[in-house]
């Protein structure tokens, strides 16, 4: 490797005394730290830290709309409805009357909960449909679960591997089980879709996350996975048009700062979903063959999808959606007019129902008492440790 290339995964130091204001050395030296609790001093630091950061993003965010978001249709590679939207009520207005409450949107959201014992794993899968019935505090739901038992071919072998691997990892005791890691992230995750794609006999469909997330991509290091849940990531999204998918929780701040600068009732196209899903390939390992697959169906998909933000309201907070690039404003006015019925999170509030729903369905709240209970019943309390529970929303 060249090094005078910078490595993008190295913070250089001058970057980190840029930040903190002063070196590492000095960051970690224990003379300059205070002695007691001081939690006086830390609510003072908190509400001045935030003050000074609201009034910073303030000025940031004039700036990003001058820079940013009045320039997306510049970018390279730019999709074809990048740029600014403003959406009037009556478009709003218009989504709920016509999609959201006649039930003509049907959302998506799923719950694993799972026991990782040393010998045996239990796995249960909740995934629950909603959609509004034709009034605003109507909705209809329905749940589909289940439950999966795997156990340890050669639990003692397992552990000789894991050991014999120990000059290879710092830290071995913290690899995860690849087939707990696959029924909790990977089933679950197949199973939100193709309950999508499969139950829900709506017009337009509503998902949780992204369209095909690194469980899926990846097959959760499971060749069977990816035979089994592409051809359905196929008919989902590239074979269908009418579908948006909003995260919750998205680990890329820049765009997230962009969507911080929409104003309530704005949204905005900012690019295609190609880097988002090329970025999760490039990483990936794959058996003999699976990775031109995959790369092949990671083009066609971030060719056809588009990134967006939009604010629902002037007490929330921005959210991120994905949608097919054909119809990518519909898509996000649609998410938006079901946002505003969530006025405090703007998140849309039908992803919320079925997030509700699946966990109450699963009794993920009871769960840890259950499991708890059957060591107790076992007469093992001594085995049952905390971490044995599992738990994926």
């Amino acid at each position: 490797m060249n090094a005078s290339v910078a490595d993008p995964d190295l913070v250089p130091a001058a970057a980190v005394e840029a930040a903190l204001g002063e070196t590492v050395r000095d960051a970690l030296d224990l003379a300059g730290w205070g002695t007691g609790p001081g939690l006086e001093d830390l609510l003072a630091h908190v509400h001045d830290a935030v003050a000074k950061s609201v009034a910073e993003e303030a000025g940031l965010g004039e700036a990003i709309r001058e820079r940013v978001l009045a320039e997306l249709h510049r970018f390279p590679d730019a999709p074809a409805s990048a740029g600014v939207y403003p959406v009037s009520d009556k478009h709003l207005a218009d989504a709920r009357r016509n999609l959201l409450l006649p039930g003509n949107v049907t959302a998506c959201d799923a719950a694993a909960a799972g026991h990782d014992g040393l010998t045996a794993t239990v796995v249960s899968i909740g995934v629950c449909l909603v959609r509004y019935d034709g009034a605003m505090n109507s909705w209809r739901s329905s749940f589909l679960r289940h439950d999966f038992d795997a156990r340890a071919a050669d639990p003692v072998g397992q552990l000789r591997t894991v050991l014999d691997k120990r000059s290879a990892r710092t830290d071995p005791a913290a690899e995860p089980d690849p087939i707990h890691t696959l029924l909790r992230r990977g089933f679950m995750a197949a199973a939100e879709r193709k309950a999508l794609l499969e139950r829900a006999a709506s017009r337009w469909k509503l998902g949780h996350g992204v369209p095909a997330p690194m469980e899926l991509l990846t097959g959760s290091g499971s060749m069977d996975l990816i035979d089994q849940t592409f051809p359905v990531l196929d008919a989902l999204l590239l074979g269908d048009t009418r579908w948006v998918f909003v995260p919750e929780k998205l680990s890329n701040r820049a765009l997230l700062t962009v969507a911080n600068a929409l104003r309530p009732g704005e949204l905005a196209v900012f690019q295609t979903g190609k880097p988002a899903v090329e970025a999760i390939v490039e990483t990936a390992n794959y058996a003999a063959g699976y990775r031109k697959k995959v790369e092949a169906f990671a083009k066609r998909l971030g060719a056809a999808t588009v990134v967006g933000g939009f604010r629902a309201t002037r007490y929330s907070p921005p959210q991120l959606f994905v949608a097919h690039a054909d119809r990518a404003v519909e898509a996000g006015i649609l998410a938006m007019a079901d946002g505003g019925l969530n006025p405090h999170r703007g998140f849309p509030l039908a992803l919320e129902l079925a997030g509700l729903g699946a966990r109450t369905g699963l009794g993920l709240d009871a769960f840890r008492g259950v499991v708890e209970a059957a060591y107790a019943k076992a007469r093992a309390t001594q085995l049952f440790t905390p971490g044995r529970v599992l738990v994926e929303e």
